[in-house]
């Protein structure tokens, strides 16, 4: 029986993964950019890694998940992780999910009175 050779082996797994990673990524359409939302809070846990940023805050008595760029985007726009820091208090402007309570894509935020667009 003859081997594959690595090449073949190398196309044949970079094949299966594209579609893994371009499943992994989600489209926007489950977020009602008909009811947008914005809320102020602090900072309670950070996440800045690919693909999306996730910040966690209370506000108006209920805790958000905000979903906000890629952190590529957030640091070309001066929304660096120190910035956004646990403690610090943000306003964000965005999208509520229709599928997950409580979670928001965020169009942007605000820190120390500065507005940074993240889309």
């Amino acid at each position: 029986m003859r081997r594959p050779a690595p090449a073949s082996l190398a196309l044949a797994a970079l094949a299966l993964a594209i579609p893994a990673a371009a499943l992994a990524h989600h489209g926007w359409g489950s977020y009602d950019a008909q009811n947008p939302v914005t809320l102020t809070g602090a900072v309670k846990t950070l996440e800045f890694a690919n693909p999306h940023v996730h910040v966690d805050i209370t506000a108006e008595g209920k805790d958000w998940e905000l979903t906000f760029a890629p952190p590529s985007r957030m640091q070309s726009r001066g929304a660096v992780e120190t910035l956004i820091k646990p403690g610090t208090t943000l306003t964000a402007y965005g999208y509520p999910s229709r599928v997950k309570p409580g979670e928001m894509r965020a169009e942007w935020i605000e820190v120390a009175g500065k507005r940074y667009e993240l889309r």
